[in-house]
């Protein structure tokens, strides 16, 4: 059973974020019929799915359609939004039972009263306390000093002042700051044969186009273990590349190439004494 599990509804967004990979694969977004199928592989190995890996989801047509699917499966759905679509999609989607968190960048945010998106979220954090999901603020970059400024403004708190880098303001309601990080490519420097890393245990991912990865930052699908639309989920899990993956950071070692490129996994190896 996975903690969760990552299902990129969409490769596309509207905007070009200076800390956010480049999409570099065919702009796609799943049908109704492809996600009914990945729900249907999927329902029973989580209870918790989050509809990107890149992308904007409050773009996608369906994504109400997607709640109500997943809502049938009895699975708990989580968002993560820049933040301009959050005017423009119905407002029942806000109150859809299956609806467990939303996490909005604050990077892309205007701060305007006039704006309807800031408008929508602010709404949101005034009824927070009454919601039954959790909404993330969340700023990905700390050294972001704009974004900084633009969240202290608009819940009126001095984040410089929070105790911890996530910390729940009130009920419902959270503060999500994080460091900087480089998304794993074959083209960065590569640092060392032992790691360790939550992908292909706690957390899977599947791509729009059906492509099946451990890693939630494998937007390249260079981990494919093979595509949902081809093979069953459950064939995947027993394969011999995750097999080999995970008893390999059951030992603190790296089996894949990616993996010794990739700087993200470095956070998990003060817990477990992994030193470069």
């Amino acid at each position: 059973m996975f903690q969760r599990i990552y299902i990129e509804i969409t490769n596309t967004c509207n905007l070009d974020c200076s800390f956010c990979l480049k999409n570099k694969r065919v702009p796609k977004m799943m049908t109704i019929a492809e996600f009914e199928h990945v729900i249907q592989e999927i329902k029973t190995h989580t209870q918790h799915i989050y509809l990107h890996v890149q992308g904007e989801p409050f773009m996608h047509p369906d994504l109400m359609e997607f709640l109500n699917i997943a809502h049938q499966a009895g699975l708990k759905v989580h968002l993560v939004t820049n933040g301009t679509y959050l005017g423009r999609v119905d407002t029942k989607l806000y109150a859809h039972p299956a609806l467990a968190q939303i996490s909005v960048s604050l990077h892309a945010l205007e701060i305007n009263e006039e704006d309807i998106n800031h408008k929508v979220l602010k709404q949101l954090i005034f009824d927070s306390a009454d919601h039954h999901f959790s909404l993330f603020l969340r700023i990905w970059r700390f050294d972001d000093l704009v974004s900084r400024a633009k969240l202290s403004k608009l819940i009126n708190i001095d984040i410089e002042k929070l105790p911890m880098k996530r910390t729940k303001i009130a009920k419902n309601l959270v503060v999500d700051l994080d460091e900087s990080f480089t998304w794993p490519s074959l083209s960065n420097l590569k640092l060392s044969e032992s790691g360790y890393c939550h992908s292909g245990t706690k957390l899977i991912a599947i791509l729009s186009d059906g492509t099946v990865t451990p890693c939630c930052l494998d937007a390249e699908g260079i981990l494919e273990l093979g595509n949902i639309h081809q093979l069953s989920f459950e064939s995947m899990l027993k394969g011999e590349r995750l097999t080999q993956l995970n008893r390999s950071f059951n030992q603190n070692v790296c089996s894949e190439e990616l993996c010794k490129h990739c700087s993200y996994r470095l956070r998990f190896n003060k817990k477990r004494g992994i030193t470069l």
